[in-house]
């Protein structure tokens, strides 16, 4: 019998919970949400990405990008340009607005990790983030090879 003093996922949930409801609240004035923040900082990185490469980057399905993309390009944040060579593709830019958020979105993503790890030290963040990339790039590679009933 396993025992809460063995639930290993309980500490990583109890600190996603942390960072969760701190973007949250931090980003609601924007439009945002905990979770479309990240596009903005993405596309900042990678001008002209088409949704795929959110989706593969995120590890989000398909329809989940598709409704963040919908609402960041209604709240004028992002634009979707069409293929020169295929028209069915889009790739997507920030705009003006959207670039604007990128110092406000910053700081938020600094409060909430200040927040949930403000305690440890520069490498040990780093430690703990590389962990938590691997794992969640294993797992996606697992539930793609598989066609896994766990998201």
């Amino acid at each position: 019998m396993i025992s809460s003093e063995n639930d290993q996922v309980q500490g990583i949930s109890i600190l996603s919970r942390i960072i969760q409801n701190d973007l949250k609240r931090n980003v609601k004035q924007y439009g945002l949400n905990e979770n479309n923040y990240f596009f903005i900082f993405f596309l900042q990185d990678h001008p002209g990405a088409t949704q795929d490469e959110l989706r593969q980057t995120m590890f989000l399905d398909h329809s989940t990008i598709t409704r963040a993309v919908a609402k960041l390009t209604t709240l004028g944040y992002i634009e979707r340009r069409p293929d020169e060579k295929d028209k069915r593709m889009g790739h997507l830019y920030l705009t003006d607005q959207g670039k604007a958020l990128q110092h406000p979105l910053y700081e938020a993503t600094k409060h909430a990790e200040e927040m949930a790890f403000g305690n440890l030290t520069l490498e040990e963040r780093q430690h703990i983030q590389a962990l938590l990339l691997k794992s969640a790039i294993s797992h996606e590679r697992e539930k793609e090879k598989n066609g896994s009933k766990y998201n």
